[in-house]
């Protein structure tokens, strides 16, 4: 049976690290640690970590193919615990356009170079 993919913007699966910081409503740091993306779009990520992140702002930071650092700004919308050891987050890009579209096209290159 097909089931339609409802979502705004196609995604790259992937398999890059990222090391993030998670901040509160006061613009403090509470939490930071290392992730990876499972995958991107224009308007986000899914994140996988090792702790659950609450429903805060996030900044991430990674590497691209050409280890070109990018930091990104987003909204964590969700996060679910996948199995004992780790958890899948989504994240909502709050960034720019263009930053993000290089980001995923930087995936997509990346993915096309395997």
């Amino acid at each position: 049976m097909y089931v339609e993919d409802k979502r705004k913007h196609p995604r790259a699966k992937t398999n890059n690290g990222v090391s993030y910081v998670i901040i509160d409503d006061r613009g403090n740091e509470i939490a930071e640690g290392l992730g990876k993306i499972i995958n991107a779009s224009i308007g986000g990520i899914l994140l996988e970590t090792t702790k659950p992140i609450g429903l805060n702002n996030i900044f991430l930071t990674i590497s691209d193919i050409d280890d070109k650092i990018i930091n990104m700004k987003g909204d964590v919308t969700h996060c679910r615990m996948e199995d004992s050891k780790t958890f899948q987050c989504g994240v909502q890009f709050l960034e720019a356009k263009e930053n993000i579209q290089l980001f995923v096209t930087s995936l997509l290159k990346g993915i096309n170079r395997l």
